[in-house]
């Protein structure tokens, strides 16, 4: 059944990475490790290459794979989590001897994910063709606007400010990018983005128990020194968004936003984004504090893809849209609000997963969903949703 909409603003997603990784190597077309390795054997022997799409469960690689390489710096498909070459070591060894070190500590790459997604950004280089083609990519997927939540630098400003898109890519970012911006740059800024947890992929998003293979999860600050940071950013008159997947960072963060509110800590706006295990009591504090929860209705998908590390119980917990919005009384659109984290970008994979989820609890109406991205500004052209019921199946046409 066709459903006419406009194009869709995805409050969350990573314009100046995703854009620059726009035609480097990627390893998610191949079928196993053999045409992984052929595909990176053939890059250039005297420069670093960055190669996206790995997923180390799928293409699991060796370190004698790995040693036989050129400069090849291998990022996760989820972005958490990297490899370095052998080759890629020693060319990254006198300017990033700290990398070097650390990159294969799971726990020391959450801790420095700001610093590695730009990394990753820079290492690709945001080009004005690369982000035309990326933005063409979206507006063949109902895609009429999109948020930014980490500007990679100032270059990446420049690139972004000067494109088609410029008023429909707002963007945030981290404080140290943020404070190295020139002054015209941090004026138009949305706001500051940290960090509270990993990620379900690399078992580090902090549950309230352990993964079923034992991983503890990993809460990235002390409480007093995320209450430090968040003070400080105070000063800078910025919004705030907090990454917080799982129940326990969701938990630390509102301890902390609770305690800065009664000191009189106010910030224009935060946000809470993820946040796909909040419990019913923890949304009803964030309520009460006027947070705004930025959620992925296509992250639902995890309680299908990730039953080898989650138990039953917390696959339905993932994304409680029910909950938040008819016992709790978020509203889509207003304080519920939905973006892809480009995983994938686009209305039809969000819908497949709102309209047929695993879980009761997960469902969302479409008009639920088209309210929570909302419409993208300007006068664009509406687009069709076509649903096909029987086959639990939705595309844009």
């Amino acid at each position: 059944m066709p459903h006419p909409f406009t194009p869709i603003f995805d409050r969350h997603s990573h314009v100046s990475l995703y854009a620059a990784l726009e035609g480097c190597p990627d390893l998610s077309t191949c079928g196993d490790s053999s045409q992984a390795l052929t595909l990176m054997r053939g890059l250039p022997a005297d420069r670093l290459s960055l190669v996206r799409g790995w997923h180390s469960g799928r293409l699991p690689l060796s370190t004698a794979d790995l040693a036989g390489l050129p400069p090849v710096l291998l990022v996760n498909f989820s972005l958490h989590g990297l490899r370095l070459s052998p080759a890629a070591a020693r060319l990254l060894g006198d300017t990033d001897p700290e990398l070097v070190e650390g990159h294969t500590d799971l726990a020391w790459c959450e801790r420095n994910l700001d610093r590695l997604l730009v990394l990753y950004g820079r290492t690709a280089g945001l080009t004005p063709a690369k982000l035309e083609a990326w933005i063409q990519g979206l507006e063949a997927v109902g895609v009429g606007a999109v948020e930014d939540l980490l500007l990679t630098g100032e270059a990446a400003w420049r690139t972004m400010r000067a494109s088609r898109w410029a008023d429909r890519m707002p963007w945030w970012t981290v404080p140290a990018i943020f404070d190295a911006l020139p002054a015209e740059a941090q004026a138009e800024c949305a706001g500051l983005k940290v960090f509270t947890d990993g990620a379900l992929g690399a078992r580090t998003a902090a549950l309230d128990a352990p993964f079923l293979g034992g991983e503890p999860g990993l809460l990235l600050h002390a409480d007093e020194t995320l209450r430090r940071t968040l003070a400080d950013l105070h000063a800078r008159g910025k919004a705030l968004a907090v990454h917080a997947i799982g129940d326990r960072a969701i938990g630390q963060a509102l301890d902390v936003l609770e305690d800065l509110d009664r000191q009189g800590v106010r910030f224009p706006l935060v946000r809470l984004e993820h946040v796909q295990f909040i419990t019913e009591a923890q949304a009803r504090r964030a309520r009460e504090l006027g947070l705004v929860l930025s959620m992925q209705p296509n992250f639902t998908s995890d309680s299908a893809d990730y039953a080898d590390r989650l138990d039953r119980a917390r696959l339905a917990r993932n994304n409680p849209f029910r909950m938040l919005i008819d016992r709790v009384g978020f509203r889509p659109g207003r304080d519920l609000i939905f973006g892809s984290d480009g995983m994938p970008h686009g209305l039809a994979w969000a819908a497949r997963w709102s309209l047929f989820p695993p879980f009761e609890g997960q469902r969302l109406s479409l008009d639920e969903l088209l309210a929570g991205y909302g419409a993208a500004p300007g006068s664009l052209a509406p687009r069709e949703l076509v649903v096909d019921g029987a086959a639990r199946s939705v595309r844009v046409r």
